[in-house]
C-alpha cells in the first residue's frame, strides 16, 4: 500500500480501524492503571503508591490518557453513524435497522454493566438514538454545538454561576459511593459484584450528568458525524489541508496549555500529587483542562491519520487495524482480563499491585489481544461479538468462517 492509500479490502476505510485500535490501547491503559475499576475510588487509594515509576504512570494517565481515548472512540461512533446511512438509500428501512441495532447494543451494555459498572455501551446506544434528531442540522451549527460540548462548556458555565463551597482540594466525585465501591472490589465475590452493579445505575447516571461526560460524549458523536458528512476520511489526500490545519491548531493549543499548567505548578498555584489548586483558580484550571483534553483528542485523530499516509508509519500502525476490526469484541474482552486479574473472584490483585506494575500487565494484555485479533481474522470474517450483533440486527447470519474475501463489520455501524 503506497502513500495515501487508506482503504483495505471491500469498502472499509483502514485508517478508521487503525484509530479504533489506537483508542483501545489508551482505554486499556486508563482502566488498568487503577486496577480496572469502573467507578471512583477514595482519593487516598489513587496515591497509595509513590516512587518515580508510579508517578510517571499516573502522570501519563493524567496528561495524555484520561478523557482522550474514549473521546476518540466516541468520535468514531459518530462517524460510523454517518456511514450507516450512506450505505443504504432506503432511509426509512435504514432508520428502523439503526434503532434496532442501538437497542441490541443497549442490551449488550446492560449485561456488560452488570459485570463491570464502567460500561459505556448502554450510554452510547441511548445517545446514538438521539443522533437521529441531528441528521439534518446545518453543518456550521453541527460543528459549533459539537465544539461547545466537547469542551464541556455547559457544565463549566453552571459551575461558574453556581460555584461550590470554597476549599483547596479537588473534590473527588461521590465520596460515600466511592468507599462503598472500594469495599466491593476489594472483598466482593462475583454474586456481590453482580448485585451491586445492577443497582448502581442512579449513581452512574448522576456522575455522567454532573461531570458532563455524557454531554462530551455526545459532542464527539456530533463531531464524528460532521467529519463523515465532509467525507474527510474517504480521501485524506483530497482533504489534506483540513487535516493539517486541525493538527496544527490543536498541537499549538496543547503546547500552550501545557505551558500554562507548568507555570501554575512552578509558582505554586497547583500542587501535585494531591491535586490541590488555589481556590480562585479552580474553575479556570478545570475549564482549561477540558479544552486541553478536546485539543489533544483531535490532535490524536488528525496526527495518526497524517502519519498513516507514510509507508514507514503504515508498517508500524497497521497491526492496530486488526484490533479495530474487532473493537467491540476486544472492548468486552478487556473487561474479562481486568476482572480476572484484579477482582477477588480472579487473581485478586486489586490494591496489591502498583500503577507501574499495572501498566506492564496492560502491555501484556494488549499484546495478547493484538495477536488474538490477527489470528482470528485469518480464519474468520468478523469478531465473534460483531458477527452476533450484525446477525441479530438483520435477522440474517452470514458465514463466520472465511471462505472467500468478504466485507467485515466494525464496532460502529453498518
Amino acid at each position: 500500500m503506497g502513500k495515501g492509500s487508506l482503504t483495505s479490502s471491500g469498502d472499509r476505510i483502514e485508517i478508521l480501524d487503525v484509530l479504533r485500535g489506537f483508542a483501545l490501547a489508551g482505554i486499556l491503559y486508563a482502566h488498568m492503571v487503577f486496577w480496572y475499576t469502573g467507578a471512583a475510588l477514595p482519593p487516598e487509594v489513587y496515591f497509595k503508591y509513590d516512587g518515580f515509576a508510579n508517578n510517571v504512570a499516573m502522570a501519563i494517565f493524567g496528561a495524555i490518557v484520561f478523557g482522550k481515548f474514549f473521546s476518540v472512540f466516541s468520535f468514531l461512533f459518530g462517524l460510523g453513524f454517518y456511514l450507516h446511512f450512506r450505505k443504504d438509500r432506503s432511509k426509512g428501512r435504514n432508520i428502523k435497522v439503526y434503532i434496532w441495532r442501538m437497542f441490541l447494543l443497549f442490551l449488550i451494555g446492560i449485561l456488560h454493566h452488570t459485570i463491570w459498572r464502567g460500561d459505556i455501551l448502554a450510554i452510547y446506544a441511548v445517545l446514538g438514538v438521539l443522533l437521529l434528531f441531528f441528521r439534518r442540522m446545518p453543518d456550521k451549527l453541527l460543528l459549533l454545538i459539537s465544539l461547545l460540548l466537547i469542551i464541556n462548556l455547559p457544565v463549566h458555565l453552571l459551575g461558574l454561576f453556581n460555584p461550590p463551597d470554597p476549599g483547596a482540594e479537588i473534590n473527588f466525585p461521590m465520596a460515600a459511593e466511592a468507599r462503598k465501591y472500594y469495599a466491593l472490589v476489594k472483598d466482593g465475590d462475583l454474586l456481590n459484584v453482580l448485585a451491586e452493579n445492577t443497582g448502581s445505575w442512579p449513581a452512574k447516571i448522576a456522575y455522567q450528568l454532573e461531570s458532563g461526560r455524557m454531554l462530551m460524549t455526545f459532542g464527539y458523536f456530533l463531531l464524528g458525524f460532521f467529519a463523515g458528512r465532509k467525507q474527510l476520511f474517504s480521501n485524506i489526500e483530497k482533504n489534506l489541508s483540513e487535516f493539517k490545519t486541525w493538527n496544527s491548531i490543536t498541537k499549538r493549543s496543547v503546547l500552550s496549555l501545557l505551558s500554562i499548567g507548568l507555570f501554575m505548578y512552578i509558582f505554586g498555584y497547583v500542587t501535585l500529587p494531591k491535586l490541590t489548586v488555589v481556590p480562585p483558580l479552580k474553575w479556570l484550571a478545570g475549564f482549561l483542562f477540558s479544552v486541553y483534553n478536546a485539543c489533544l483528542t483531535i490532535f490524536y485523530i488528525s496526527g495518526i491519520s497524517l502519519l498513516f499516509r507514510q509507508k514507514y508509519f503504515q508498517n508500524i500502525l497497521r497491526p492496530l487495524a486488526a484490533m479495530g476490526r474487532m473493537a467491540l469484541t476486544n472492548y468486552l474482552l478487556q473487561t474479562v482480563f481486568g476482572l480476572l486479574i484484579f477482582y477477588k473472584f480472579g487473581l485478586g490483585l486489586f490494591d496489591k499491585t502498583s500503577p507501574s506494575i499495572n501498566i506492564l500487565l496492560a502491555i501484556v494484555v494488549f499484546y495478547l489481544q493484538l495477536k488474538f485479533s490477527q489470528v482470528w481474522l485469518r480464519h474468520f470474517n468478523q469478531g465473534p461479538v460483531e458477527w452476533l450483533w450484525k446477525g441479530l440486527s438483520y435477522f440474517r447470519f452470514s458465514p463466520l468462517k472465511k471462505q472467500k474475501t468478504e466485507k467485515n463489520d466494525s464496532f460502529i455501524s453498518r
